[in-house]
């Protein structure tokens, strides 16, 4: 149980189109910071005149033996949260190792009590890591599907218990008519049994394992009220039972709120219900339970997944140290340790904005001075805000971040002592250092921590807590009246002026900062192989067992490479914003293929980005599914095959008599051999001149070749003359084996006969035929092809959409009807992504990229 895990019915999505979320569920950080506003706004109301020495005074009664006794409970919630993960998975067709599942469950669940929905990172992360732990998706969606029946359930029992067996204090403190609470109760039950009887449904799942899921979720619930409910003051009125409808309706305010852990708003619900005469004790009570059934299982599970990834990256020293969750730990340790990183964070800001206990702040003073301590202060809480922005960079697996985390979480342990708190106050920081140490091979990306910039949830996170923070300052510190001489005071019980100038610079720092993250641009060096000379480059490619005739882009200057371990083999990208676009598919070796793909995601996860392939064909789109990535049409290619090509028949009749005309307009064609290209390297170039100028356009690069003569040198030229003199031409890709061939750039002067391109391309098929080819690509129709069924892919339908009506400005129907008349057989091309939610960006990146940037994109 958690009061933040999802309280969404659907299924856990697996496919691109289920991960697509709705608009409501894209406002959720603005719906999130709505909800901490009213809550903050319900708990400033009913704190009145609370003082937060009298907090501290009620943590420090807390006895030992409720401690422990909170402790435990809360372990014995974990442990049945785990139990429910062993019993859904008796339901499964394929289970992970148990040690993998113990790992699993319990991190998962750590986190995920932690996170909350904002981020969705309950049940989620969990299908991430069965996912990679090999079971089958639907399988997935079968273990979260029965995980959350259970979860309602329990949560609907327990209020139903509450209200039944109990109802006298709920009607003496809340004016409910016992009746009302037997008839919501009732509800409630024939609600949990509803839902455990649709779980029946479910294949595999018997009377039996609903009933013992049914028992793990009550134990749950239960065990988690108990946390809080040992810790509220003695003098509270009402018993356990009574108390459990008012747990299960905080738990429910909160999982609706989005926030993480449900803060504020779960904390509002309980200092709006549960009666009491001393506020500060129930306040006392939930920072007790926030600290023991959130913050020790997310340390635990730091602990363990630290202890994991040490002996991974250890096997050589440790020998027979178990380390089979290596791979998992791998995935849940960034998360996890943002988590600690920004927790440590908050703890920090909200211990710089209270006041210090006089004793250890007494202590101190006979060690260092005044100024010292002031300053240490200070410091404090710019560590404090730092650690906010360090979380960003575990969650990236950066490892500058690991090193800064270190150093941030060694100094805000000195400043702590400094400023004159206690060895326990500091405690938690030394925890949280001690496993983001042990945890050195999960932060492996080399990426500068100055070029990540904060998402939007991150912003809202940090934002939230510094607000949260100075609130707290200024409601420790309302009952002292403002002067501007506060600013300035130095004194070794100023708590009020240490508060205003830690507020003062963690704001003015933090308004600072995320101004830069808005305004800065990012820039992401690419991690490619070393440069790779152009001839070698062009060895690989004639040598190569498969290669699409566009390997030949990998010739045009504009693109960097990541080679097999061999050297045979190689995939060809350019890097832009935050992606590794390649062009095309892998070239050389196709059994060294998967390997490839595999090593240049890593490489491109490695430095931060994802990666995109542009323009596969079919035979690409396995590959593609092994790596996970998401698959995006984007047009039609135009091939002729040529064991069928000809100019005879009723058919073909329009194209000989473009031949015909071409021969009557003085048109001749020939195909001028690689090692004759510089010979009439000085007409191309007057052709190619003359067609820009006539067509006001700009040289295009990534996905077509530009008019460069060393990269035009490298291919054979297909060309029209009229005499001697070159009116047309065509520069001819070849595929491995001379198999397959197509037209990279094509280029007609002005004064060429009508008819020259048409006339030039029946040659070039005709030629390619005579050659032994089999197939001829006349290029792509962008857009062609896509889908248009309300069913669709929002893309589909918007491709769709501008291929029918944008013709007035670039002609996508024309363009196909043109290579229409050669009767190809139009072949699907895709991008694949492994960002599931950037296929726009990334098609916005190719487009860039093809146009030789941003301004000459929308150059004619």
């Amino acid at each position: 149980m958690t009061p933040t895990q999802d309280l969404h019915p659907e299924d856990t999505p697996l496919t691109p189109e289920a991960r697509r979320r709705p608009a409501w569920q894209s406002a959720a950080p603005f719906w999130a910071l709505i909800a901490f506003i009213a809550a903050i706004y319900v708990i400033h109301t009913q704190l009145g005149s609370a003082s937060m020495h009298a907090v501290y005074a009620h943590l420090n009664a807390y006895s030992p033996g409720i401690l422990l006794a909170a402790i435990i409970a809360t372990l014995l919630g974990h442990a049945a949260l785990s139990l429910q993960d062993f019993i859904a998975f008796r339901h499964l067709t394929a289970r992970p190792p148990r040690q993998d599942l113990a790992l699993a469950s319990f991190t998962s669940n750590a986190v995920g009590n932690t996170v909350g929905s904002l981020v969705l990172l309950g049940s989620a992360l969990q299908t991430r890591i069965y996912l990679q732990a090999g079971l089958p998706p639907e399988d997935c969606a079968l273990f979260v599907r029965i995980k959350r029946l259970g979860l309602y359930v329990g949560a609907l029992t327990i209020a139903a218990a509450g209200l039944l067996l109990e109802p006298g204090p709920l009607q003496r403190h809340y004016g409910m008519p016992i009746i009302l609470s037997v008839v919501i109760g009732m509800v409630c039950l024939a609600g949990a049994g509803g839902l455990l009887w649709r779980s029946l449904s479910i294949t595999g799942v018997t009377p039996g394992s609903a009933l013992y899921r049914l028992f793990a979720s009550l134990v749950d619930w239960s065990m988690a009220a108990l946390v809080l409910y040992l810790l509220l003051p003695e003098s509270t009125p009402l018993g356990f039972a009574a108390f459990l409808p008012i747990f299960a309706l905080a738990c429910l305010a909160a999982g609706l709120s989005g926030l993480p852990a449900g803060i504020g708003a779960f904390d509002a619900v309980i200092l709006l219900l549960v009666p009491s005469h001393s506020i500060e004790a129930v306040i006392g009570a939930l920072i007790l339970f926030r600290g023991i059934y959130y913050l020790m299982p997310l340390a635990l599970a730091g602990l363990g997944l630290g202890a994991s990834t040490f002996a991974q990256s250890h096997k050589h020293v440790l020998k027979g140290v178990s380390s089979g969750a290596g791979g998992l730990a791998d995935l849940f340790t960034p998360p996890l340790f943002a988590l600690l990183a920004f927790a440590s964070g908050a703890y920090m800001l909200a211990a710089a904005m209270t006041p210090a206990l006089p004793g250890a702040l007494q202590e101190a003073a006979r060690f260092l001075p005044v100024p010292v301590i002031e300053v240490s202060h200070f410091l404090a809480s710019i560590v404090g805000f730092l650690l906010l922005i360090i979380a960003n960079g575990l969650s990236r697996r950066l490892s500058h971040a690991w090193a800064a985390g270190l150093i941030l979480l060694t100094l805000g342990i000195g400043l702590t002592l400094a400023k004159g708190a206690t060895l326990g106050e500091a405690a938690p920081l030394a925890v949280v250092l001690a496993v983001l140490a042990l945890s050195r091979g999960a932060f492996y990306r080399a990426t500068p921590l100055s070029s990540v910039k904060l998402t939007p949830v991150g912003v809202l996170a940090i934002t939230a807590t510094i607000g949260a923070a100075i609130w707290l300052g200024f409601f420790s510190y309302e009952h002292v009246e403002y002067r501007d001489e506060l600013w300035w005071q130095f004194a070794l019980h100023g708590g009020t002026s240490r508060f205003l100038r830690a507020a003062g610079g963690v704001s003015a720092l933090g308004l600072l900062f995320l101004v830069w993250n808005w305004l800065r641009p990012v820039k992401t060096p690419a991690q490619a192989d070393a440069p790779v000379p152009t001839d070698a480059i062009a060895s690989l490619i004639s040598a190569a067992k498969a290669a699409r005739p566009d390997a030949a882009l990998a010739l045009s200057g504009d693109k960097q490479f990541h080679f097999s371990p061999s050297g045979n083999s190689f995939i060809m990208f350019a890097p832009r914003g935050r992606s590794w676009i390649a062009m095309s598919e892998p070239v050389g070796d196709p059994d060294e293929f998967p390997s490839l793909v595999w090593s240049f995601r890593e490489a491109a996860d490695a430095a931060g980005c994802s990666i995109v392939f542009y323009s596969v064909s079919r035979d690409f789109l396995p590959l593609a599914a092994d790596l996970g990535l998401t698959v995006q049409k984007v047009g039609e290619t135009a091939v002729i095959p040529l064991t069928t090509f000809s100019l005879e028949g009723p058919a073909r009749s329009g194209l000989r008599q473009t031949v015909r005309r071409g021969e009557r307009d003085g048109l001749s064609f020939d195909v001028i051999p690689v090692e004759d290209v510089p010979g009439v390297m000085n007409q191309l170039i007057a052709v190619s001149e003359d067609w820009l100028l006539v067509h006001e356009g700009a040289e295009k690069s990534f996905s077509l070749g530009r008019f460069d003569p060393d990269y035009i040198a490298r291919s054979p030229i297909g060309v029209a003359r009229v005499g001697d003199e070159i009116v047309a031409f065509a520069n001819i890709w070849e595929g491995a084996g001379k198999r397959d061939r197509a037209i990279d750039l094509m280029r007609f002067s002005s004064d060429a006969p009508k008819s020259v391109m048409e006339y030039l391309f029946i040659q070039l098929l005709l030629w390619a035929k005579d050659q032994g080819g089999e197939s001829f690509d006349l290029g792509m129709a962008p857009l062609a092809g896509l889908e248009s069924h309300r069913l669709a892919p929002a893309l589909s339908r918007l491709g769709t959409f501008i291929y029918e009506h944008a013709g007035s400005v670039y002609g996508f129907e024309g363009l196909r009807a043109y290579k229409q008349k050669f009767r190809p057989e139009w072949q699907p091309l895709y991008l694949a992504t492994s960002n599931s939610r950037g296929v726009a960006t990334a098609l916005a990146d190719v487009a860039i990229l093809t146009s030789g940037g941003l301004v000459s994109m929308f150059r004619k």
